[in-house]
């Protein structure tokens, strides 16, 4: 089953302010997960984040921490972002489908699509959303997780494949969003 928009929730994983800047092509990164995420508040797509130990890393980076709801924001020390409050939101929300996105690919990303697929969700990475320090290790990271059952997608497939239809009443906002 490819996307659908009653199925899927958004998992934001430790774009924090100590950590971004230390990720290949970061800037990049940024601009990428900011078109996503306002595209999936445009098709009203329930978002979760995680921050890695906040106390020493920092916050979600602003701009991003603006399109995701305090309450949906979580502290964790685990590598995975597959935490029980996590956990709870989709269970909740009865979500199936989760658009994976974050740094650091190899690390928390892997983990965290590593507990979803055992836990039965289907999970889709888009390629500009994810980084690592190391292009190599994020590119590795990304090959293992195509090989165990993960999709990897881009931002406009994702945004395409949830609006279904140019009759969609977000088209044009979402077009206007990828322009």
């Amino acid at each position: 089953m490819f996307l659908k928009r009653e199925d899927t929730a958004v998992l934001v994983i430790d774009i924090q302010e100590r950590l971004l800047k230390a990720m290949d092509n970061y800037k990049q990164l940024l601009k990428d997960t900011i078109k996503l995420l306002k595209g999936c508040t445009i098709l009203r797509l329930p978002i979760l984040a995680t921050e890695q130990y906040p106390k020493g890393l920092g916050p979600t980076v602003p701009e991003l921490a603006s399109l995701i709801p305090d309450e949906n924001i979580y502290s964790k020390n685990s590598f995975s972002g597959y935490i029980p409050a996590i956990k709870n939101h989709l269970n909740t929300w009865a979500k199936r489908s989760i658009l994976l996105l974050g740094i650091e690919a190899h690390v928390c990303i892997f983990q965290t699509c590593c507990d979803l697929l055992e836990d039965g969700y289907s999970v889709y990475i888009p390629i500009e959303c994810v980084s690592s320090r190391s292009h190599l290790h994020a590119k590795n990271a990304l090959r293992l997780m195509d090989k165990i059952g993960a999709w990897i997608v881009n931002v406009e497939m994702v945004l395409f494949a949830l609006l279904k239809t140019k009759d969609a009443p977000e088209f044009r906002q979402i077009l206007d969003l990828l322009k």
